[in-house]
């Protein structure tokens, strides 16, 4: 739907115009009155001025990078604002200078044509204004960042650009302060290049090409007659120069460490803190702002000595009308020279334009722009000390007559102001709420624009802490074992302002984890978001971890046992939870405390015990529990003692010495045996041999062994019998021929008698066998041959078994075993 109007008559809408005519007029008559009449340089308050030049009729441009404007002061000390609204942007090329807005600018440069060139710092770019025509246009640079170099310089990117100068050619020279390198725009074919510095924030390359070598943070820059380029090489705390005919970098002053040294001595001696603005005069005399060291110092041309022509040192405003160096400054960061080779610098922090006027017959520092001459307690801010954040206000308050106009509330960070609020007076007061002011520490001051029958005024600075507000966490405190999990933590934050509620949340963490000793652990609230650094909450609860609980039992148990006799105990502690519980545990007969012995690794001790009286015993453990584990008791487990019957009478035997032994066939050995008689035994031992080889035999020395265990040792000798082999094949190599007379005969014997031809061949066939079996028995050892004596050697276990009568005659039986190796005979 389109926007309805209601109706209204002609008189009513002439009437609400002319109200709200009269009611702007009210509210930008003194800032218009400022702009349009003659308004007094010394009674306009500045908010960070910086730099400063000169056009060759003596009046002044400086920039006001705290209000966003640049300001002229004509030779009569009047002052106006020849570009920017005051608000802080980016707008207006193409149009009035007046009617444009810029950022926290901080260079400038005129050339002789009329030409404004400004650095508009946090806009990123370079803009000239034709103070002619009054039209600002934008040159160089676009966004952040760094392009363009060999390109139109309109396509370039800078970062923070703060100090311009210019050469007789028609050159601009930009100290392209965040990408730490110094820029060349030719303002004729408008084409950008880099003539020091490598990109690289850093200090090198002195002696070598500019563009090779590395730079921090150049805020300053000036030519000198001969075309050499001198830069502040700020965080590097030196001056450096640029040879105009060979392109090389050097120090020409500072030492790279930050401080104050070296005056009436050799610059490059000299300790420099964070220099700035540059300017060099007719003689090439070179002028620096030390800014960290509150002082102006001036380097000769010809003899390189450094010395302070301005400042005592001191952090402070004072000693106008007096000698310069007996002035107290407060950060400058510009200097130049008026066209009466006055030195005029910017004392930033003091919030004014100061200028040292040589006379005839003395020197002298005096302010001539900013407020100089302050009535005290004209206007004073108040506000206490300390405020918790979301709360509070300050007030300006006018120490004059009854006053109207605006107080405008400033916060200075180092050398950048940003303009916090505005408020009328009523009844001579302004306040301002500092709800938003995020947590931190603030450096304060306030501005009256004055009015028509009261000159502005500015308040002394003032310190202000917002501290977090506290907020209020709960949680519930949470108890747990040793070796539980920990749960996760949860709880509530209240006291939030509704303004963070949508930036800022909470969660809760703990150092415990599991395994953590037992005690006491916080649960922190932790805090995130961007409102996050104005809130502190403090610890609501803790997590504690007690010991665990642990069990102890007893095992190896037996229900009875002798005097004497060995009782094996053995305790084991187990965690109900995690871990093996350390420490030791105590054995207790009944209360009486026997053993106490160390854990194992696996949680064990082991009790031994031969000292038992007879009777019942009631044992239990007790584990003595450390840091992480309880202690506990065992259930108590009963043994009862009794007296140990009479050991039975019996013996050992063991083999002794060698107990394998090899021999050849028909050869003997003997093995020793020893004997242990115990508890009396009254029977004689009685020995025997198996596992013999065949056709051998065992005899033993003693034969028996008679009670009473003398002798305690015995031999058993084994022999083994010939073998026969040999004989045989003897006897049939004697009786070869024999038998082939025989064999030869035997025919004949059948031919001469046909008839008895059979009878012949049996009687023949019988002969042969008898003669055989002769052989076989042979005459000699009738020993039966052993096959295996004949074969490969062979092992043979033999058992030695002693036998003695127990004293209720049961048989007592023991063994011992030798081995025999048997070698067939050759």
């Amino acid at each position: 739907m389109g926007k309805q109007s209601l109706p209204h008559s002609p008189r009513t809408k002439y009437d609400v115009r002319g109200i709200a005519l009269f009611l702007l007029c009210l509210l930008y008559l003194p800032r218009l009155s400022a702009q349009t009449a003659s308004v007094s340089a010394l009674t306009i308050p500045l908010i960070l001025p910086s730099a400063i030049v000169f056009d060759a009729t003596g009046n002044l441009y400086f920039a006001e990078t705290g209000n966003h404007v640049i300001r002229k002061v004509d030779t009569v000390g009047n002052i106006t604002i020849i570009a920017g609204t005051g608000t802080q942007g980016f707008s207006g090329d193409l149009g009035p200078a007046t009617s444009a807005t810029l950022d926290s600018p901080q260079g400038l440069a005129l050339d002789t044509a009329s030409n404004l060139y400004i650095a508009d710092t946090h806009n990123q770019r370079i803009r000239k204004l034709n103070l002619t025509t009054g039209v600002i246009t934008t040159i160089a640079g676009s966004t952040s960042g760094f392009s363009g170099d060999g390109a139109s310089a309109t396509s370039a990117q800078l970062s923070l650009p703060t100090a311009l100068t210019l050469d007789s050619s028609g050159n601009l020279y930009i100290a392209d302060t965040g990408n730490h390198r110094i820029r060349k725009l030719n303002l004729t074919t408008s084409i950008i290049t880099t003539i020091a510095g490598n990109g690289t924030q850093g200090f090198s390359g002195d002696t070598g090409p500019a563009t090779s070598a590395a730079i921090d943070s150049p805020t300053g820059i000036a030519l000198d007659a001969s075309s050499n380029l001198y830069l502040a090489d700020t965080h590097n705390h030196r001056v450096r120069e640029i040879n105009a005919k060979t392109g090389v970098i050097t120090t020409i002053a500072g030492t790279g460490s930050p401080g104050f040294s070296g005056d009436t001595t050799a610059a490059t001696s000299a300790n420099l803190a964070l220099p700035h603005g540059l300017t060099s005069d007719s003689a090439g005399n070179l002028y620096l702002a030390d800014t960290a060291n509150h002082r102006i110092r001036r380097i000769d041309a010809t003899t390189g000595i450094i010395t302070t022509v301005v400042g005592d040192g001191t952090q402070a405003f004072a000693g106008d009308n007096g000698p310069p160096t007996a002035a107290s400054l407060d950060s400058p960061t510009a200097t130049t020279l008026s066209p009466a080779s006055n030195l005029t610098l910017s004392d930033t922090g003091n919030q004014r334009i100061r200028q040292v006027v040589t006379q005839p017959t003395s020197t002298s520092i005096t302010t001539i722009a900013g407020i100089g001459v302050t009535a005290a307690g004209v206007l004073n801010l108040t506000a206490p000390s300390v405020i918790a954040y979301g709360t509070g206000q300050l007030t300006a308050s006018l120490a004059t007559s009854p006053a109207i106009g605006t107080v405008t509330f400033f916060e200075t960070v180092n050398t950048t102001s940003k303009t916090l609020g505005s408020s009328p007076l009523v009844s001579n007061n302004a306040t301002l709420s500092t709800s938003t002011l995020a947590a931190g520490a603030y450096n304060l001051t306030a501005t009256y624009s004055g009015d028509q029958t009261h000159p502005s005024a500015q308040s002394p600075p003032l310190a202000l802490t917002i501290t977090p507000l506290q907020l209020t966490a709960t949680i519930a405190p949470i108890s747990l074992l040793y070796g539980q999990p920990i749960p996760n933590l949860s709880g509530t934050i209240t006291g939030v302002l509704p303004q963070d509620a949508a930036n800022l949340t909470a969660t809760f963490i703990t150092t415990a984890t599991v395994g953590s000793p037992a005690g006491s652990y916080p649960i922190t609230p932790v805090l995130k978001g961007s409102a996050a650094g104005n809130y502190a909450v403090a610890s609501p609860a803790a997590i504690t971890i007690h010991p665990a609980a642990t069990i102890i039992t007893l095992s190896n148990l037996v229900a009875t046992g002798t005097t004497g006799s060995t009782v094996t105990l053995t305790a084991h502690v187990a965690s109900t939870t995690i871990g093996t519980p350390p420490g030791s545990v105590t054995l207790l007969d009944g209360n009486s405390p026997l053993f106490t012995t160390p854990l194992s690794n696996l949680g064990d001790a082991v009790f031994l015990t031969t000292t038992l009286a007879q009777g019942s015993h009631n044992f239990t453990a007790v584990y003595d529990g450390s840091a992480n584990f309880n202690p506990s008791l065992s259930a108590p487990q009963l043994i009862t003692i009794g007296t140990a019957p009479p050991a039975n009478p019996d013996f050992t035997l063991a083999a002794t010495g060698t107990t394998t032994q090899a021999i050849l066939s028909g050869a003997s050995t003997s093995f020793t045996f020893a004997v242990q008689m115990q508890n009396n035994l009254s029977s004689p031992i009685t020995l025997a041999a198996t596992g013999l080889p065949n056709l051998a035999t065992a005899s033993f020395s003693p034969a028996y062994l008679p009670p009473g265990g003398t002798p305690n040792t015995f031999t058993m000798t084994i022999a083994t019998p010939k073998t026969t082999a040999t004989n045989v094949n003897q006897r049939v190599r004697l009786f070869q021929p024999f038998l082939a007379a025989i064999f030869l005969l035997s025919p004949i014997a059948g031919l001469a008698h046909p008839r008895k031809r059979g009878t012949a061949t049996r009687f023949f066939l019988l002969t042969i066998a008898g003669i055989t079996l002769l052989l076989a028995s042979g005459c000699g050892d009738r020993i039966k041959t052993d096959p295996a004596l004949t074969s490969q050697a062979k092992t043979y276990t033999i058992t030695v078994t002693g036998t003695a009568t127990g004293p209720t005659g049961n048989a007592l039986q023991h063994s011992a075993t030798v081995t025999l190796v048997l070698d067939p005979a050759s």
